[in-house]
């Protein structure tokens, strides 16, 4: 058992090769922090998804959380791509028809309210998180 954060670990020699792992993890961590003492540290109150993401997996490299073949961690894995899912689903957009700009318009197949923006780059409105599907 860790006895800086109580995670357990099992007996077996893969357990106690694990341990070591955490346990280095730790010290980069304490190192990190003894290290940014010196220079002042600041922390930003939020921390996005993907950076996040990244913070964890370049911890888990080859240490405790990961693999030996160097896969990720399913959970990071699973979150990874949700979060690209997401993205994917962020970045689609129907182009409205011209003089509808102005008008509330919900979806016909799932009757969600959808909003007019206007893309700069495109220089078009549009209803972003939306789909065509059979001209609907």
């Amino acid at each position: 058992q860790c006895r800086q954060c109580g995670l357990c670990f099992t007996d077996t020699q893969l357990g106690k090769k694990n341990q070591d792992s955490h346990l280095d993890m730790h010290f980069r961590q304490n190192r990190k922090v003894s290290e940014n003492l010196s220079r002042g540290h600041s922390c930003s109150w939020f921390v996005g998804l993907d950076d996040w993401i990244q913070d964890v997996s370049d911890d888990a490299k080859g240490k405790g959380l990961a693999d030996p073949s160097g896969t990720r961690h399913p959970k990071f894995a699973a979150a990874a791509e949700s979060a690209k899912h997401d993205a994917d689903l962020r970045a689609q957009y129907v182009i409205v028809p011209q003089g509808d700009e102005a008008q509330t318009v919900s979806c016909p197949i799932c009757k969600e309210s959808l909003k007019s923006e206007f893309l700069e780059d495109d220089e078009d409105w549009v209803w972003k998180n939306a789909t065509k599907k059979d001209d609907k």
